[in-house]
């Protein structure tokens, strides 16, 4: 079977979803390893600042859990505190290139709801045309691969991981997140690469020339290394 990751974002316990999705997958010759990250929950208190969720907390806290973790998909709930809702997260974590290359679904028990809400208090003058476009603009920013209903989101990762395939790319970066700490012995034309850790390299490559240039160097060195000598 094909071995995959979901991590959901979300303030409630999800662990008890966990065994559909991975129900789910296995008709579809998936084994899915379920994560959770429960932002806007009272009882991690690493995720708030004075109280309140806290996205540069949250984006250092997803970092060091999972530095050495291969995701390729990430679940988001809209609703997770009073100040902070999953499109907010998604595009912190793109905007600071943090694992912007896989794909996200967003999903809400309310979707159409908060949207239309949004409407009708700008339509009331209860909102500005900038506090509604403060709350649209988020979402529209995320790039969200897949919007879906709370209680249908599960079919929605479904959908997601069968779409991921191993490229060259991936499966570069899914082995230099299993050795986060180690480092490359110096001798790379392009000297970024140099004395950084492999977890440091795999933050590089969500830059495109970068990834290109490192993607070439280590072809080339690994058919040096393999090719014998005349």
């Amino acid at each position: 079977m094909i071995e995959r990751t979901c991590l959901i974002i979300d303030d409630e316990n999800q662990e008890g979803i966990f065994e559909k999705i991975q129900r789910l997958g296995e008709k579809h010759n998936l084994k899915i390893e379920c994560l959770q990250l429960n932002v806007g929950n009272q009882e991690y208190r690493e995720f708030l600042d004075n109280e309140e969720i806290s996205l540069q907390k949250v984006s250092e806290v997803f970092q060091e859990r999972y530095k050495g973790k291969s995701i390729h998909v990430m679940a988001f709930d809209w609703n997770l505190g009073s100040n902070i809702k999953g499109p907010h997260i998604i595009k912190h974590f793109n905007d600071n290139k943090i694992r912007e290359n896989i794909p996200k679904l967003l999903y809400s028990g309310a979707l159409k709801e908060e949207v239309e809400k949004i409407f009708s208090l700008y339509k009331d003058g209860q909102f500005t045309f900038k506090k509604a476009w403060d709350e649209i603009q988020p979402l529209m920013a995320t790039h969200a691969t897949i919007f879906k209903e709370r209680d249908t989101y599960e079919n929605g990762i479904i959908e997601l991981l069968k779409k991921v395939d191993d490229t060259f790319d991936s499966t570069i970066e899914e082995e230099l997140r299993k050795f986060p700490d180690l480092v490359f012995k110096p001798g790379f034309t392009n000297k970024s690469f140099n004395g950084k850790t492999y977890q440091e390299i795999a933050n590089l490559l969500n830059d495109k020339q970068l990834k290109n240039e490192f993607n070439k160097e280590i072809i080339q060195q690994v058919m040096a290394y393999l090719t014998e000598k005349i």
